[in-house]
């Protein structure tokens, strides 16, 4: 039986989806591999809803996506960005797609469309050549062509003019910050591949530097042909990543409007090194907030009156015995990166912890002289520590003369059998503690000790060898600490096979906050759980 005719019982119809795919090449395509054919290629549309001129089909016994174009073709975006007829599709965006279902693929296209479309295509012969070679098609690929992006000059889904250029002056431009980046650069509108009139602050586009097309985020638009004229939101947020000395040098005395602003800077940074002028510095030195010392050569910091944040990588003894409170009276942050065998000098930490710094709020020292703790008094507006070195019961000090801190770092260098007896109040808001011991074997009493006076704590981390079951601190921690929210780990557990007590899936049952730790090494002598 045969014959022909319209809409056909859907049980055939099924029958057919199921048994034939649309047609993947024609009579226009070499199935012969001669070089690879590999392209990545870019559109950015002019509006989120414009369509791209293509259907994507999926073939189901080879399993490939592949590209057929639709109606008017050679004015779609799509053939105008490098795509071919019959190309089969790799990636999206910089994700592979091969795996996908067609519902996956459609809901990635439909994903997002205010951003650039990015497509890794190959020919057929290309597609058909890596397969049987069993080799991975990626964009890494050093035959891949990056084909020039394509942005949209008008919002129609095709362009009957295809070739039809958009000028636009010199003097219009964009503030850019790049991608997976903290650089802000300017470029002019026609380095952007985006439509002028269709370009907005917060837009991600595609931009042509130095040869190369850079993903970056449009935080600015102007249009202006002197200095003067620019905003000064710009101004104060290109300051914030420019070293005052190079900033005092490049804008200072252009004009006044220029002057004051820098002037009402708060947060400018100066790193003093071998190549900062003295005499230069004095000019500006009012104005700096954050100041990093990077070399032995001696600064005096009583001429920044200003000065909130002081880092010193430099162990030089004149720079640590003017950190008194009568010469920087308004400190909020101290770093000494001096590494985890320096000691600060026995006067500075009795100040620290001795209130002698009533703005300090952020500290970054060294290994702690245990001996002066007895002489601290109450540091009340401490809020955040890390200490590279400390003997174990130097946390109950520390706590006892910060009743106010809320986040704790500290590394142990070695456990004390000395008990210092704290006075820290049973209920200390602390929240976050990281406690870190590389070779010195915390024990469960060491721990359970401060943790008795930190029941708020909402974030652990420990790392340390343990010789006694990790079950069992896993258990003693939940009965601690009722607000534990978050726990991270590297311990490595001492014993032998016979001497081990849970595996992972009696530790996940103990809390939810240990569902992500693993055993990622397992021996006859120890195993170790991290997450």
């Amino acid at each position: 039986m045969f014959g022909w005719g319209f809409n056909p019982p859907e049980i055939i119809q099924t029958w057919i989806e199921e048994h034939y795919d649309p047609a993947s090449i024609d009579g226009n395509i070499s199935l012969i591999y001669e070089r690879d054919d590999i392209r990545l290629c870019t559109i950015q549309r002019a509006v989120p809803q414009q369509k791209l001129g293509f259907y994507a089909y999926y073939h189901r016994k080879e399993y490939f996506h592949y590209i057929q174009f639709n109606d008017n073709w050679e004015s779609s975006l799509t053939y105008r960005a490098g795509i071919k007829n019959f190309d089969r599709i790799i990636e999206l965006n910089g994700v592979n797609i091969e795996k996908d279902t067609p519902h996956e693929l459609r809901s990635r296209f439909s994903a997002d469309q205010h951003l650039p479309v990015q497509m890794l295509v190959c020919s057929p012969a290309t597609y058909i050549h890596y397969r049987s070679t069993e080799k991975p098609l990626h964009s890494h690929l050093r035959t891949v062509h990056h084909v020039k992006p394509l942005y949209a000059t008008s919002t129609s889904d095709s362009d009957t003019n295809a070739k039809k250029e958009v000028s636009v002056g010199h003097h219009n431009f964009c503030a850019v910050q790049w991608e997976n980046s903290c650089t802000i650069s300017t470029v002019p509108q026609s380095a952007i591949f985006k439509s002028p009139e269709f370009t907005h602050v917060n837009d991600v586009c595609f931009i042509e530097t130095a040869g190369h097309y850079r993903k970056g985020q449009i935080i600015f638009k102007g249009s202006c042909t002197i200095l003067e004229q620019l905003p000064n939101q710009l101004f104060f947020y290109l300051f914030t990543f420019i070293d005052i000395q190079h900033l005092y040098t490049a804008f200072w005395g252009l004009n006044s409007r220029l002057n004051n602003m820098i002037q009402s800077c708060k947060n400018l940074c100066l790193t003093f090194d071998e190549k900062t002028d003295p005499l230069l510095m004095k000019s500006y030195s009012s104005y700096v907030n954050q100041l990093i010392i990077q070399t032995s050569i001696h600064c005096d910091f009583s001429q920044f009156p200003n000065l909130h944040t002081l880092i010193l990588c430099d162990s030089n003894k004149k720079h640590l015995l003017q950190i008194k409170s009568e010469i920087i009276p308004n400190l909020t942050h101290l770093s000494l990166l001096l590494g985890s065998k320096f000691i600060p000098p026995p006067q500075l930490i009795c100040d620290i912890f001795s209130n002698k710094f009533p703005s300090l709020r952020h500290v970054h020292l060294g290994r702690i002289d245990y001996s002066t703790c007895h002489s601290w008094t109450t540091s009340p507006s401490l809020q955040c520590m890390s200490i590279f070195s400390c003997k174990s019961m130097s946390i109950l000090a520390i706590l006892t003369s910060c009743p106010n801190l809320h986040h704790l770092q500290v590394h142990i260098f070695s456990s004390d059998k000395y008990i210092f007896t704290s006075s820290a109040p049973l209920n200390h808001p602390l929240r976050r503690l990281i406690v870190w011991s590389n070779y010195t074997e915390l024990y469960f009493n060491d721990i359970d000790r401060f943790l008795a006076y930190t029941p708020n704590i909402e974030y652990l981390y420990l790392q340390t060898v343990y010789s006694t079951p990790f079950i069992h601190l896993a258990r003693g921690l939940i009965n601690r600490l009722h607000h534990l929210s978050r726990f991270d780990c590297y311990i490595r557990e001492i014993l032998t096979r016979d001497d081990r007590v849970g595996n992972l899936t009696s530790i996940h049952r103990i809390h939810s906050c240990f569902n992500k730790i693993k055993c990622i090494e397992e021996n006859e002598k120890c195993r170790i759980f991290s997450t």
